[in-house]
């Protein structure tokens, strides 16, 4: 233990090799949770860098990492793998006949196994990762026990019971968890990641993009307001038009940001203004307010 890295040490190196702004706490408390060998629950708005945190430990701590999408469609069998007819027939309950699925391939060789919207899965595939997550066993029907070897572990997204369609985790598969929750970052630091996704070096304009991304997080029209995809979309598209044009009229940010946020905010049911209007407020209201067209 005397030899061992402080924490704040490798979430620097994390940070560093995987080009990640900011998160130093939540990336902490991630080093510490895996450490000391706990399973990972990280709940969060879509577009808070889940997936990103999730594939940086994994790679930091040299394993691979296998991703499942938590669906109703998520069975036992897509965890665990399939018999191949053509080969069970020829040769019977073997090896060779199975097709080892995610879980089965993460415990068998130490990896990660990462599933995003983990509470969306059907409560007999939950069931089934209860004792791969407590004991590290899992049985396969007519060929053999799997025994996690040493590194095997799960990290599981959710977003928050806010969201419609977001259906409740077990509380027996919950408990085997390590909660971290990722909220929006500050501006600062989303400016920085928009700059990093786009190479933009307009600094006014990325304030604008973020302070219009941000915006749609704080209306209370918006149920739901858009990550720091929308920013990055928006200077994205800016940049196709030319960053010196769009300081001359406002017209080419209300279309852009419209076409770039639409389908990341959710509008609150009995409003009677439509999404394109909401945003179109959102944008003059934001470039009136700091005069960048001044």
């Amino acid at each position: 233990m005397a030899n061992k890295k402080p924490i704040r040490d490798v979430v620097k190196e994390i940070q560093n090799e995987y080009h990640i702004i900011g998160r130093e706490n939540e990336l902490g408390m991630m080093v510490i949770a895996h450490e000391a060998g706990k399973n990972i629950l990280l709940e969060g708005e879509i577009g808070t860098g889940k997936t990103t945190l999730a594939r940086a430990i994994a790679q930091k701590y040299d394993k691979n990492f296998l991703r499942v999408e938590g669906t109703e469609d998520l069975y036992s069998t897509t965890l665990i793998g399939t018999w191949q007819p053509p080969i069970l027939i020829q040769k019977g309950y073997v090896e060779d006949a199975f097709e080892f699925g995610p879980l089965a391939r993460a415990m068998m060789d130490g990896g990660c196994l990462f599933i995003n919207e983990i509470n969306r899965a059907p409560e007999s595939t939950q069931n089934l990762l209860l004792t791969a997550l407590d004991e590290g066993i899992l049985d396969i029907p007519n060929l053999k026990r799997i025994t996690a070897k040493d590194g095997f572990f799960t990290i599981a997204t959710r977003n928050p019971a806010s969201h419609i369609g977001v259906s409740v985790l077990g509380e027996a598969l919950k408990d085997r968890f390590v909660w971290i929750k990722l909220d929006y970052q500050p501006e600062g630091e989303e400016r920085a990641i928009v700059k990093i996704h786009t190479n933009c070096e307009d600094a006014k304009a990325i304030e604008a993009a973020v302070k219009i991304t941000r915006a749609t997080r704080k209306m209370k029209e918006i149920r739901r307001g858009s990550s720091i995809r929308g920013a990055i979309d928006i200077i994205s598209m800016l940049m196709q038009v030319g960053i010196g044009e769009v300081w001359k009229d406002q017209q080419p940010w209300i279309d852009v940001s419209i076409s770039a946020l639409v389908t990341k905010i959710d509008v609150e049911e009995g409003i009677d203004k439509s999404p394109e209007e909401i945003i179109t407020l959102i944008v003059r209201s934001v470039l009136n307010k700091k005069d960048f067209f001044q």
